[in-house]
Formats: C-alpha cells, sequence, structure tokens
C-alpha cells in the first residue's frame, strides 16, 4: 500500500547562523493510520507539519503527498489542516466561515446545504449564532476544525486539536480520528497532549532540537508497564542539558530577607 505520506532526512533552518529547526527527520504514514508527532516547544514539530501542508520549502529532503509534492494541486486537494491557532475573519459566523471554505473547495450548492450543518453540528457550533471575534479560543479550535473535514479529506492534519477543549470537546475529537481511521484517512497529529495521543495513535516519533529521538509503533516506543509521558520526558530529558532544580528566584526563595 502506497503511503499516503512519506517524508526522508528532511531540513529546515529559518537563519544560517541559527541551528536546524529540523534536522534529518523520516518516517511516512499509512492510509487509515495516525500518526503522532510528539516533541517539546522549538523540536520542528510544526516547520514540519507546515513543510507536509506546502506552507514552508524544506532546505534538504523530500516530501512525498499522495505520490507528488506538496505544492500539487491535486495532493493539496486531498489534505485537509486545522492549524494550532485558528483565526477567521473576525466579522463572520460559524456558517459564513464554513460556506467560504466551501466556495474554496468548489463544492455546489447542494453539497453546501448537506455538508455544513452536519460539520457544524459535530462542532458542536449549530446553535452559535455569534461572530467569531466573540468566540472563546477552545470555540475557534472548533471551527478549525469543522473547516479541516469540510474538504472530505484523505489525509487530517491536526496541530495541537484539543489544545483548550473541555473533556467533552477532546472525547468528541477523538471519536472523530478513530471513525476517520476506520473509513481509510491518514491522521497526522501534533500534540502536546500525550495521554491523548496515547488513546488514538496507531505510530508516533518523539521529536527534540529538530531531530527524531524516537519512532515507530505505539507497542515499540512504550513499552509495556510504562506510559507515553514517561518514555516522553525520558528521551527528551537526555538529550538536553540538565537544568538545575531550584527555579525559584531569589526573593522569593529567600523568605528571611524582605
Amino acid at each position: 500500500m502506497a503511503a499516503v505520506v512519506s517524508v526522508e532526512a528532511l531540513r529546515k533552518r529559518y537563519r544560517r547562523r541559527d541551528p536546524h529547526a529540523v534536522d534529518g527527520v523520516t518516517f511516512e504514514l499509512q492510509p487509515g493510520q495516525a500518526f503522532g508527532l510528539l516533541g517539546p516547544n522549538g523540536s520542528g514539530k510544526t516547520s514540519v507539519v507546515k513543510m507536509i501542508a506546502g506552507l514552508l520549502r524544506p532546505d534538504e529532503g523530500k516530501i512525498s503527498l499522495f505520490g507528488s509534492e506538496p505544492g500539487n494541486p491535486a495532493a493539496r486537494a486531498q489534505l485537509g489542516f486545522s492549524p494550532e491557532d485558528p483565526d477567521f475573519p473576525k466579522f463572520l459566523r460559524a456558517s459564513e466561515v464554513l460556506d467560504y471554505f466551501a466556495s474554496l473547495l468548489g463544492l455546489n450548492a447542494e453539497e453546501r446545504k448537506r455538508r455544513i450543518p452536519e460539520t457544524l453540528a459535530f462542532a458542536g457550533l449549530d446553535k452559535e449564532k455569534r461572530q467569531v471575534r466573540q468566540y472563546s479560543k477552545g470555540m475557534k479550535q472548533r471551527l478549525g476544525i469543522a473547516q479541516a473535514i469540510l474538504g472530505r479529506p484523505k489525509l487530517l492534519i491536526l496541530d495541537e486539536p484539543t489544545a483548550d477543549l473541555d473533556p467533552l470537546g477532546r472525547r468528541d475529537v477523538r471519536a472523530l480520528i478513530e471513525s476517520l481511521k476506520s473509513s481509510g484517512v491518514a491522521i497526522l497529529l501534533n500534540s502536546h497532549l500525550l495521554s491523548e495521543v496515547e488513546l488514538v495513535c496507531d505510530t508516533v516519533a518523539i521529536l527534540a532540537k529538530g531531530r527524531v529521538l524516537k519512532e515507530g509503533t505505539m507497542a515499540e516506543v512504550v513499552p509495556e508497564g510504562r506510559t507515553l509521558e514517561e518514555v516522553f520526558v525520558e528521551l527528551v530529558e537526555a538529550s538536553t542539558p540538565a537544568a538545575p532544580r531550584d527555579h525559584l528566584p531569589s526573593f522569593i526563595r529567600d523568605k528571611d530577607n524582605p
């Protein structure tokens, strides 16, 4: 079975004097598979996601998206992308936002009439009549996921999809991922919520400083009796210099000297 996404020896540096933000990253994502891209802030996760989505150009390496380059219009038409901090025109309502994206997707009036209400209902926004400018961050997150699935993608990239969602919202996103996987959709998930990743992902890659520390199936990465969070912390700490344990400023730590 051909890979949905194939990334080989990917490298990216934003300024010549800086270290590589992405340094030799390699992995594949198959249809019906959920792949977790994990790492601390600054590890290169979002840069990898943006290069796959065609929003950034790699300095070195290869990316195959449905057998083509990421910039290929036919390949990009099969991609749904929900960014970490989605933003929309503040004067629009949720239905108007989705109608705009439906026009970009080339959906006819009949398809819009069918898909938009169903998508809003899934996102929990079907009763919401306010403009986007009055939305909380969590509501914008829901709307970002809604626009990402509107085009019925074969690859769905979710960048921190459950950030700022309440437990019910996180449960709904997990259910969405499972149903999409069962229908053959590939999911690329970038998240700091390791407990969520552990529940839905088949394979994971743990990054630090742009490099892959460990990659494989969940069973290969997380031995029996351990958690993904334990493995993640152990690998990341081993790859970075130890920080002093007492971080408190002296004026707080030293109570005897006001």
